[in-house]
């Protein structure tokens, strides 16, 4: 199988904004304090510090992404738990590289070189893969202990039209091996 071009758009997604749009809209009207947790939109110069930091630029859906949110509090309002900010990405993207080890055949699978860290917490990262390859813009887990994994989203934008789906109809979507449905809760938040 051959890549698509690197600006190649299915147009079965919709664009990150309108996905975001759609999951603003849900979260302002069922799940007020989650919307809430919602960051205002990253600077386009916080954004180019950040690629200019990881020494290549962010896959599109994530700087498109961080246009809308600039990352979002604890619990969070997706499945992947908080969104990182543009500060998070470089720090979270720091620790891992500093602990990485890719000469260790036993530790190549933990970590990679071209993964983008944008939701997680405590060591448990969700990524997006910016290297080359059949892989290209995929989101995947890391958690701290277990090898690194893709989650079978192809893209962030596929991954949160998902999530928009799965609020507007508060149906059981697939996330990364798991089944997960959002739920609220009496403070006005959504959980899955």
């Amino acid at each position: 199988m051959i890549d698509p071009p690197h600006n190649y758009i299915d147009p079965a997604i919709a664009p990150v904004a309108t996905s975001w749009s759609r999951i603003d809209a849900w979260l302002a009207q069922h799940a007020p304090a989650s919307f809430e947790s919602l960051r205002p939109p990253a600077d386009p110069h916080d954004i180019a510090r950040t690629e200019a930091a990881l020494g290549f630029p962010l896959p599109p859906d994530l700087r498109e992404s961080l246009l809308c949110h600039n990352g979002d509090g604890w619990p969070g309002a997706l499945p992947c738990g908080p969104l990182y900010s543009t500060e998070e990405i470089i720090e979270v993207r720091k620790l891992r590289m500093r602990i990485w080890e890719p000469d260790d055949p036993d530790l190549a699978p933990w970590w990679a070189e071209r993964w983008i860290p944008f939701a997680g917490g405590d060591g448990d990262d969700h990524f997006i893969e910016a290297g080359a390859g059949m892989w290209r813009n995929h989101i995947g887990y890391a958690d701290h202990t277990e090898f690194g994994r893709y989650s079978g989203w192809p893209t962030l934008g596929a991954f949160l039209q998902g999530v928009a789906e799965a609020l507007e109809h508060m149906a059981n979507r697939h996330y990364g091996g798991t089944v997960s449905r959002p739920m609220l809760n009496e403070d006005g938040e959504v959980y899955w």
